[in-house]
């Protein structure tokens, strides 16, 4: 199974090295008699676009990642991440879900239309690199570079829902990724007295970073619907305790403190520290309000020697992820081909993380809309997969649209 084979690649970060991928997919395209090109910035993180050709003036356009997340501790996988295992209706490893079983569902997809006599629309298969760091190397470049040209551009990344409960995502989350970094006084560990323990400065800091999770967000009215709805869909996959604190983080910042750096010998207080957040918006919001509302907080706490670094610059006009209007005619008729094929009602949401829309929408200006083949929670997982069943729906999604769309 092509899903199987692309995650027997390791193209985990942090070197997210895709060139293993790219030559199984342009293998796979070269033996269909698929039209394909490598496009790199870096030879070591190239993508690869399958191309088929339509009779009229459209371009339809998808993209998908085929870097991955690190797989963690291998104590916590039933099956060795890099495997591929199928078993039971399943196939395991890194980045089944996120995203290498939807850039499979792609690749047969092409297949599928270039074994047509013809096809009305052009249909673009990219599979990109970097998109676990913001697409560096990949949708950003591509987006930048101006190789992305479509008229409409479908996001193979996320939870599209299934046979049971599909769903569009209208746009994604974005970032005001922030650093805290602690400075105090080294000393001998056997006289900590003299010196001051940064990693004490920084452990007091960050209740005050997380402090963001209750700023109100000046996200734009017109998404109160999609908003709605995003909540809507994932009361069916959260916890009944836990919908308060779902809903809370539309309204709000999600804060985490994810990566904590410092120390250099067990006998040596340490005078550095450092803490990185991950901090997601609804999109619209602006990340400027909130790292400034962030160094507020930090001011606030009275404790000495904190500095908080954005992770990235941001201008005050600039807004977090994306979103498309749900009332455009690709959203109309997305829903409809989704709705033709499941016989079920289609949800309207946000994605809460991130994907390579953001550059295809956001830079290379093409409406974006999202449907993938993962499961929910199994996205950076022990133990992620993803269910042959939605594999096979996204195939017949993948393939449609682009014979609809007009």
């Amino acid at each position: 199974m092509l899903a199987s084979g692309l995650v027997k690649f390791n193209s985990a970060h942090p070197d997210g090295y895709t060139d293993g991928c790219v030559g199984f997919i342009k293998a796979y395209c070269d033996k269909q008699g698929i039209e394909n090109e490598v496009h790199a910035n870096n030879p070591k993180k190239p993508n690869i676009v399958a191309r088929v050709n339509g009779t009229g003036d459209k371009k339809v356009i998808w993209v998908g990642h085929i870097d991955v997340v690190p797989e963690g501790k291998l104590e916590n996988w039933t099956y060795p991440p890099y495997d591929g295992v199928i078993a039971d209706g399943y196939v395991y490893g890194r980045g089944s879900s996120d995203m290498k079983g939807s850039c499979a569902a792609a690749m047969v997809s092409a297949r599928l239309l270039n074994d047509m006599d013809s096809i009305p629309n052009t249909v673009e298969y990219w599979f990109t690199s970097d998109e676990e760091i913001g697409g560096r190397e990949g949708a950003r470049w591509l987006a930048e570079s101006g190789r992305f040209k479509g008229d409409v551009c479908v996001i193979g990344d996320g939870n599209g829902g299934g046979p049971k409960a599909p769903s569009i995502d209208l746009g994604c989350k974005g970032g005001a990724g922030v650093k805290l970094i602690a400075r105090g006084q080294t000393a001998h560990g056997s006289t900590p007295y003299l010196g001051k323990n940064a990693i004490t400065q920084l452990i007091n800091g960050i209740p005050w970073v997380e402090k963001i999770n209750d700023f109100k967000l000046d996200w734009p009215e017109d998404l109160k619907p999609a908003v709605e709805g995003s909540i809507d869909y994932y009361k069916g996959s959260t916890a009944a305790e836990l919908w308060n604190i779902m809903e809370h983080n539309f309204y709000t910042p999600s804060v985490t403190c994810n990566i904590i750096h410092s120390g250099v010998k067990i006998n040596v207080v340490p005078d550095y520290a450092e803490a990185e957040f991950d901090i997601r918006l609804t999109p619209g919001s602006h990340p400027t309000k909130v790292v400034d509302r962030i160094k507020e907080l930090v001011k606030e706490s009275g404790i000495e020697n904190l500095e908080v670094v954005p992770s990235r610059a941001h201008k005050p006009e600039d807004t977090a992820g994306y979103y498309e209007s749900p009332n455009s005619s690709f959203a109309d008729q997305f829903k409809a081909v989704i709705n033709e094929i499941t016989g079920k009602p289609v949800n309207m949401k946000i994605l809460t993380g991130g994907t390579d829309g953001i550059s295809t929408s956001k830079i290379a200006g093409i409406p974006s809309l999202g449907y993938g083949t993962s499961l929910t929670g199994q996205a950076h997982q022990p133990d992620e997969r993803v269910t042959i069943e939605n594999l096979v729906l996204g195939v017949k999604i993948f393939t449609a649209f682009p014979l609809f769309y007009e």
